[in-house]
This record gives C-alpha cells, sequence and structure tokens, in this order.
C-alpha cells in the first residue's frame, strides 16, 4: 500500500475533525506556493522587456552623394608687404593725418615734420642763388664786350683771358648755389611723410610734438592688396597639397562667413619640432576687416567623391588599420562589413565611402560594443540628427 492511501486511510480513521484539521494545514502552503509562481513569472516578464530585451541602437540609412575631402590647418592672418613707415632727417612731428585702421593710398602724404627751419635754408639759398645768377650775367656781359673788341686789338690777350675765367668762376658759384638749392628743398620735401604703396595702417608710434630719427618706425602698413594664412598642417598631409588648390578660411569670430582661397606657396622648410608644414592660403577680405595677426581655420580641398555612397562619420569603426561599419538588415542582426574611406572632411559629418553596402541600408551608430550577430531595436535617426551626434 503507497503512503498516499495510507495516509487517506489514516485520515478516514480519524473522522472529520482530523480531515478539517489537516486541510488548514494545507491551503497556507498552496497559498505560498501560487504566490511564488506568480512572482516568478512577473520576474521573468520584467527581465524579458528589460535586461533580456535586445539594446535600442540608433541607425542611419546609406545615401549617395559627394563629399570634399578636406585637410584642415590653422594659422594667423599676415600680408604679404608689412612696410614700417618711418623718417629720413631728424625732426619734430607736427602733424599726423591718419590713425590705426585707416586704410591708405600711395603717396598719400600721412605726416609732416616740422618745416620751419627748413623754410628758412631755402627762401636763403633762394636768395644766394638769385644773387649768383645776377653776378654771373654781370661777369658774362663783360666777357662778351672784351670778347669783340679783342679782334681789333683794342684789348689785349691776356686781359681777354681774365674776363673769361671771371666768368666761368661765376658760372661755378651758380652751380654750387643751385645744387645747395636743390639739396635744403629735398630736405623740405622730407619733412612730408607718404604711404610707400595702398594699404591698410596697422600701428601708428608718432604724435604731434614727438621728435624723430632717422629710421625710427613711424607707422606700420600693410599693403591689403596680397594677405594670406600662415598655415600649419600635419606633415603627414605633404604630399596632397599643392600651390593654387581650392581652400576655405574661417576666421575666428566669423565663423558663419567663410571665405573663398587658394593655396599661394607652400614653405620649403618644415618645422622640426611641431612635425608641421606651412602653406600661405590667400583670401581677400575688406580692409575694414583685416586684422594682422587674426587666428583662423583653414580647409584646403585636396579632393572629391562623386556619387559615392555616404555615412555619417559616427557609423565608422576603426579596428587597427581597417574601418568598418555595422549593418543592421531585416532581421535586426548586426552584420560588420569592411569599407574604403573615400573623402572626408573635419568640418563634414559626413563621410564618403566604398563598399558593398547598398542605399538605403541602415548602418547602427557609435557601434562601438556592438557584436556581429547580435539582435538588436534599430530606431533611425535623420541625417541631420545623426551628423549632429557626432558633437
Amino acid at each position: 500500500m503507497t503512503t498516499t492511501m495510507k495516509s487517506l486511510f489514516t485520515r478516514l480513521r480519524a473522522g472529520p475533525q482530523s480531515t478539517d484539521r489537516t486541510d488548514a494545514k494545507i491551503r497556507p502552503s498552496i497559498r505560498r506556493v501560487t504566490l511564488m509562481l506568480l512572482i516568478l513569472v512577473v520576474l521573468a516578464v520584467v527581465l524579458r522587456f528589460t535586461v533580456l530585451r535586445p539594446p535600442a541602437v540608433p541607425v542611419a540609412k546609406v545615401t549617395r552623394g559627394t563629399v570634399a575631402a578636406e585637410v584642415e590647418g590653422t594659422g594667423t592672418v599676415t600680408a604679404d608687404v608689412l612696410a614700417n613707415i618711418s623718417s629720413k632727417i631728424t625732426g619734430r612731428v607736427e602733424r599726423v593725418f591718419v590713425d590705426q585702421g585707416d586704410s591708405v593710398r600711395r603717396g598719400q602724404v600721412i605726416a609732416i615734420l616740422d618745416q620751419t627751419g627748413l623754410r628758412h635754408k631755402v627762401d636763403a639759398a633762394r636768395a644766394r642763388l638769385a644773387a649768383d645768377r645776377a653776378k654771373a650775367g654781370e661777369r658774362k656781359r663783360e666777357w662778351l664786350r672784351e670778347k669783340r673788341l679783342q679782334p681789333s686789338g683794342a684789348v689785349g690777350i691776356e686781359e681777354y683771358q681774365r674776363y673769361r675765367a671771371r666768368y666761368a668762376v661765376a658760372r661755378s658759384v651758380v652751380r654750387a648755389a643751385a645744387a645747395e638749392l636743390r639739396d635744403v628743398e629735398y630736405q623740405l620735401s622730407l619733412t612730408r611723410i607718404p604711404a610707400l604703396f595702398g594699404g591698410l595702417v596697422i600701428r601708428r608710434w608718432s604724435v604731434p610734438g614727438v621728435s624723430v630719427v632717422p629710421g625710427q618706425p613711424m607707422f606700420l602698413v600693410a599693403d591689403t592688396n596680397l594677405i594670406y594664412v600662415d598655415t600649419f598642417i600635419d606633415q603627414n598631409f605633404t604630399g596632397k597639397i599643392r600651390p593654387d588648390q581650392p581652400a576655405t578660411v574661417i576666421l575666428r569670430g566669423r565663423e558663419n562667413a567663410p571665405l573663398a582661397g587658394r593655396v599661394l606657396r607652400i614653405d620649403p622648410q618644415a618645422d622640426q619640432a611641431t612635425e608641421e608644414m606651412v602653406a600661405e592660403v590667400t583670401f581677400r577680405i575688406p580692409s575694414d576687416r583685416f586684422q594682422l595677426g587674426q587666428w583662423a581655420n583653414v580647409y584646403i580641398k585636396v579632393g572629391e567623391a562623386k556619387d559615392a555612397l555616404v555615412v555619417p562619420d559616427t557609423a565608422l569603426l576603426t579596428i587597427g588599420n581597417h574601418v568598418f561599419v555595422l549593418s543592421v538588415g531585416p532581421n535586426h542582426k548586426i552584420r560588420r562589413q569592411q569599407v574604403t574611406v573615400l573623402a572626408r572632411s573635419p568640418r563634414n559629418p559626413m563621410v564618403a565611402i566604398a563598399g558593398r553596402l547598398q542605399p538605403n541600408e541602415r548602418v547602427a551608430l557609435h557601434p562601438a560594443g556592438l557584436r556581429p550577430g547580435e539582435t538588436v531595436r534599430p530606431f533611425l535617426r535623420s541625417m541631420s540628427k545623426a551628423a549632429g551626434s557626432n558633437s
């Protein structure tokens, strides 16, 4: 006889009261078991939709388009010609006509030195020249008179030669006086300080009343007809940079106003310490916006990928020397695909690639941590948001 049957007969022999007492003991156990089962079911459901649920992964669709390949560099704005304007004579500054930030023309007088002393010298030199010319005229008339009389014998040869020598001396005195006048007039002209070329006044050191000596800088003028950025670029891009390549210059503080430029020339000497090369990138800008030494970001266009597959930069996964993207199939499973980067730019969040991807195929963004074959819950991001997530 089994234990169950024995228990049943025992309960029958014990009568109704014993059976009730046994049922009372069994019911709490059944309730506890039922409660535990319910808890386990709830936990299973929670785990299924939380811990065991596939991770949500942002994805973007592959598109086709054109992407420029650009190299980035930074540098400062300078002018091809910078000139310190100084005086050639010693003098006191009488007037200044320009200030920092003013535009000037070639030959424009930008300052004048005191002319009082030199004007007196010019007046005296002119008076001496006039007197010497008058005296020389008198000596000439005397010589001509003697010259007419000499053939008739009325004047001896010695007397004639003496008058001729007096006239020659008077002519020499006139030439010396004229040279003296030209010298003092030239000195007077040097009191007028002109701009050597058209451009922009960067610095002004002189003010009225200040004395200057020859060679002392009075103004710094930049020729704004040819300005450029001394752009420092990683030497790894040396083979890609060439003169006349198009470029974009973005001045600090004017990020919303990019300026078109081109590579003017490449410095043949690189910086050994920083391992950078220098490319001079010229551009045009109104003179009133020119600032010598202003920092700028420069993007040099070194190539272009047309009608290429385009994905956000955040979709790329670099492993060693290889680049991959993780595509998400219709079954929501991850598949790793190797790609080749055709064109990219530091200022463009979109990258042109080559691979076995197809337009409209989904690729995972920020794929680090995802594994091939893993099931995910993809949610689509627009290209603008996918690109924005790069920042």
